[in-house]
Order: C-alpha cells, then sequence, then structure tokens
C-alpha cells in the first residue's frame, strides 16, 4: 500500500528533528545549520521548509518534543507515588531515583543546556523557549501539589517556586557530572525534597542533616 503524502511528510518531519538532534549533541548549537540538518537526515532544503518556518522553529519543536518525553516520565513518577500508600519516604526515594536517572542522561543534558544558552543570545528565541520551560514547570508544580495534598506536608514555598527550584537542581546535575567529593545525586535530592516539604525538622537523621553534621565536623 503506497504511503500517503501526509506520512511521507511526517517520517521526514521526524528525521529532520532527529538530524537536528544529532548534531547538537555530537557538535553543539555553533555547528547545526539548515544545510546540516539537511545533509544529516538525507533531505533537500525544500523538504525543510516544507515542516519548518525556520531553524528557530525546528528548535523549538525539538525542545517541546523533550518536554513530552519528560512530561510522560512524571506522569510514571505520579504512579510510582500511587504504589507508596502509606510512606512518604519510600515515595520519595522512587521519585529521585527516576530524576536521577533522568539526569544521568548525557543527550538531554547536553541539549538542555546548548539551547539555554542559545535564547540567552537570541531574545526572540528565548521567549518561546521559556514558554516550553513553564510547561515543565508546571509539571514539577503538580508534582508537588499532589504530594502535599496526599501526606498533609507543610511546603516551605509555593509548589510552583519549589518547581523552578527542583528544575534548575535537576538540571544543574544533570549538566555538571560527576563532582569529586559530592554528595550522591539521589542524596541532594531527596535533601531538596525534604527541605521543601518540611520534612526535615521532623526527622533529623535526613540525608541532609547528616552532611550538615560531616561539614560542620570538617570545620571543628
Amino acid at each position: 500500500m503506497p504511503i500517503s503524502r501526509k506520512e511521507t511528510q511526517r517520517q521526514t518531519r521526524e528525521k529532520l528533528l532527529a538530524a537536528a538532534n544529532a548534531t547538537i549533541v555530537e557538535e553543539g548549537m555553533a555547528s547545526i545549520s539548515i544545510r546540516s540538518i539537511c545533509t544529516a537526515a538525507g533531505h533537500t532544503q525544500g523538504a525543510f521548509y516544507s515542516n519548518f518556518e525556520s531553524k528557530d522553529d525546528l528548535l523549538v519543536d525539538l525542545m517541546e518534543m523533550h518536554i513530552l518525553e519528560e512530561i510522560a516520565l512524571l506522569r510514571g513518577l505520579v504512579a510510582a507515588v500511587d504504589g507508596a500508600q502509606d510512606d512518604i519516604e519510600a515515595t520519595l526515594h522512587v521519585l529521585t531515583q527516576r530524576l536521577v536517572e533522568l539526569a544521568a542522561q548525557p543527550h538531554w543534558s547536553l541539549l538542555s543546556v546548548e539551547l539555554q544558552l542559545h535564547a540567552r543570545r537570541d531574545p526572540v528565541f528565548a521567549e518561546r523557549h521559556n514558554a516550553t520551560k513553564a510547561t515543565c514547570y508546571n509539571v514539577f508544580s503538580q508534582l508537588i501539589e499532589d504530594l502535599a495534598t496526599r501526606y498533609d506536608l507543610r511546603l516551605s514555598l509555593p509548589p510552583m517556586q519549589i518547581g523552578i527550584g527542583l528544575y534548575a537542581l535537576w538540571s544543574g546535575m544533570a549538566v555538571q557530572g560527576d563532582v569529586a567529593g559530592a554528595m550522591p545525586r539521589e542524596q541532594m535530592l531527596l535533601a531538596f525534597f525534604r527541605a521543601m516539604t518540611g520534612l526535615v525538622s521532623r526527622d533529623h537523621t535526613s540525608p541532609f542533616s547528616e552532611a550538615t553534621r560531616a561539614w560542620r565536623n570538617q570545620e571543628e
């Protein structure tokens, strides 16, 4: 059965997005051009402009594609929360472990930082880029709200601000990679969760308090 024009265009679009993604990860944002994307995808520039108005248009779509993938993973986090009926600690460990797994994916972290740098240099692109980031902040915020409602938590900040801080911490860990002497990523994220949800004050055996005591002992 012949492939329809619509399906052919969809496949072309996906190939162009995949080629752009690979180019950014391997060579950086400075190396990307419409010509290089088309060459890598095996399509003409005419095919490119049949799918995208500009390179920035493609980059925004690429960012949105990753945000949608991230949203799907975060929905998995919510499902994991539903599996822990009575234990907030078990729930937090599940959430932080999944975030650590995401942070360890170099493909996403490299693309994220390249797009962020591009947004800082280009105000027009920044406006569209920030709109896609807002989607991610909202998802993190909803996750915090779900936890607060379920476990009757007294949050230290509004859910949106906690979501923004969590995303910044998580993405920063993804970009910087391993740091000698640093607390393991899971413990750092867990400490953030506990501090922002009021759990640190209830239990002085948290990773946050343990790390603080170790630092104070070194200072003394």
